[in-house]
Formats: C-alpha cells, sequence, structure tokens
C-alpha cells in the first residue's frame, strides 16, 4: 500500500491509495505516514511552507512602498496571470504560493484563531503607524473626518492615518459591525471561513470580476493608489511622501481638491483577490475590519464610524 499526502487550508490530511493518485506526490515525510498525526501535519506544514513563493532580492520593492514585490518574486510569471488561473494548477494556500508578494501577503502555517489573529494585526498597524512621525494617541484623539463616499457623508476620526483607508474599506465591503455580520462566529473557524465564502460569492455576483480583472501584479499595484483614492474622498491632502507617480498617476491624484474618490468596486477587487488566494486569508482580512470598527447610531440621520470601545465587539487588545 502506498500512501500520498495532500495539503488542504493549511491541514495536513493522510489518504491511503492502492497507488498514489497522479495528481499528488507522494508522502514526503522521512519516516513515511506512520509518524503519529500530530507529527505528520507539523512535516507537512514545514513541507508545503519550503514551497511557498519567496523574494529573491531578500527585501522587495522599494519603488512601490513594498505594496507589489513581484519585480523580485520568485513567482514573478505567475504575478502576471489571472489569480484563478495560477490557484487552479496548485493545490496550495494562495498567501503561501505569493508569499510576500505585498507587505501584507504573508503565509502563516499554523492554524490560526482569527480572534487572536486579528487583535495582533490591529495592535502591529497601530506600532508601525503610516505616516514618518506619526504617533498613536488613544481612541477619537485624532482629527475628525468626513468621508464623502458614493453620495453618502460618514463622520470619523482618523486615530491613525491608516484608518483613511480601513474604515471605507470595511464600510464598502458591510464588514463594520452594525452591518450585518455576527461577530460571535470569529470563535468558530470553520463557521467564519463559511460566512467569508459567502460573502466573497456575493461580491463576485455583484461585480462578475473577470479573469482580466484579477491578473495579480495589477491588483497589488492598485493597493497605493486606493489609499490616495481614500484620501480623497476625506478630503484630506494626501501626505507629500506619497505624492508620487507611482501612486498618483494611477489614483488620479493631483490634490485633495483634484482627485478621484474611492469606489465599492475598486475596494471590492482588492478582497477579492484575497478570496481567490484562499477564503482563509479573505476570513482573517474580514476579522480585521471588522474587529476595529463599527457603524454608529447617533439618532440622526448621520453615519458614523466608531472603533474598538465605542463598539459592541471590543477585540482582546491586552
Amino acid at each position: 500500500m502506498a500512501t500520498a499526502c495532500r495539503f488542504i487550508f493549511a491541514v495536513a490530511v493522510c489518504r491511503v491509495y492502492t497507488q498514489p493518485a497522479p495528481d499528488e506526490p507522494g508522502c514526503e515525510l522521512e519516516e513515511g505516514c506512520t509518524a503519529s498525526f500530530l507529527q505528520t501535519t507539523r512535516s507537512l506544514k514545514a513541507s508545503v511552507a519550503e514551497k511557498c513563493g519567496h523574494l529573491t532580492n531578500g527585501i522587495g520593492d522599494p519603488t512601490t512602498f513594498f505594496n507589489n514585490n513581484c519585480k523580485y518574486h520568485s513567482r514573478q510569471e505567475d504575478c502576471m496571470r489571472p489569480i484563478q488561473d495560477v490557484m487552479a494548477e496548485h493545490e496550495i494556500d494562495g498567501y503561501c504560493y505569493f508569499n510576500a508578494t505585498a507587505m501584507y501577503i504573508s503565509y502563516v502555517p499554523d492554524d490560526v484563531s482569527f480572534v487572536e489573529a486579528a487583535a495582533a494585526a490591529i495592535l502591529s498597524l497601530r506600532a508601525t503607524s503610516s505616516s514618518p512621525g506619526e504617533t498613536y494617541r488613544g481612541e477619537s484623539t485624532g482629527p475628525e473626518a468626513v468621508y464623502n463616499f458614493e453620495g453618502k457623508a460618514i463622520y470619523t476620526h482618523i486615530d491613525v492615518s491608516h484608518y483613511v483607508y480601513d474604515d471605507l474599506y470595511a464600510y464598502s465591503l458591510g464588514f463594520l459591525q452594525g452591518q450585518g455580520i455576527d461577530v460571535r462566529l470569529m470563535d468558530n473557524s470553520s463557521a467564519w471561513e463559511a460566512l467569508s465564502r459567502e460573502k466573497c460569492d456575493e461580491i463576485q455576483a455583484m461585480y462578475n470580476f473577470t479573469r482580466d480583472d484579477m491578473i495579480l501584479n495589477e491588483v497589488l499595484d492598485m493597493n497605493m493608489p486606493i489609499l490616495a483614492m481614500s484620501y480623497c474622498a476625506a478630503n484630506i491632502e494626501l501626505p507629500s511622501f506619497l505624492q508620487v507617480p507611482y501612486v498618483t498617476e494611477k489614483s488620479n491624484y493631483t490634490s485633495k481638491l483634484d482627485c478621484s474618490p474611492i469606489t465599492r468596486r475598486e475596494f471590492a477587487r482588492h478582497h477579492y483577490m484575497k478570496c481567490l488566494l484562499g477564503y482563509r486569508n479573505s476570513a482573517m482580512d474580514m476579522a480585521y475590519l471588522v474587529s476595529r470598527a463599527c457603524l454608529l447610531d447617533d439618532g440622526t440621520s448621520n453615519l458614523k464610524i466608531g472603533h474598538l470601545s465605542e463598539c459592541p465587539y471590543a477585540p482582546p487588545l491586552a
């Protein structure tokens, strides 16, 4: 009896066949699959991690603010193809295959707690901030801002500059608390991933993204322009260090008075990229977004986005 192993969504599963399936590699464990399930799982995770993509220059591409490292990546050619086609050829997590193609695409081989990972992401972004010299000083300590987003005025506080992007990103996807997401499902990883899959299907049903829409290199190249267009929607001047052609040309940004605001479709395409790279990854994105902010009812017709302790659910940041 020959044994074959397949890695599916970071969970190792051994199957027994009379012969290895033609599309499955033989088990790569030195001692075969006779080891304990835990040992098997660890060995297979290490084996898959070795197959992950990597940077060929060790650092990535600073000209894109490390938001598109395809130029210096081991999967450079596949970056230029539709994500759907690439993933159909490889039974591996997309964040592994395209690991480090952007600073936020980083493969984690172990099973994750969405609650804990979302909290860690919030703290990490708070610590690193987004602009030179910026320091997080606490909730609602940043300047007030009003997003003009597709005909609606949305009020918020910009406590850290990445809020400019993430507030509207979450709102546009319906991933704020108060927009119908059951946050309790985060405690059940399978249920949370299933919800993410439903949301991904809804996005595709609404926007019908083509294969040409989902070429990884092009989607990654839009992340910084999305930030610029979010600044435009907030009527806040784009920081001077970001006013470079890589950012301003694709975003049509000249000044806060002469710019193109972000659209739901562009936000949706960014998230749908993560759907195509694996529902665990889109589920993590959704967990982060819903954990950090909520849509508040202030008793008026105004829309307001609150953060953390202002919301019904507060992530475990301590």
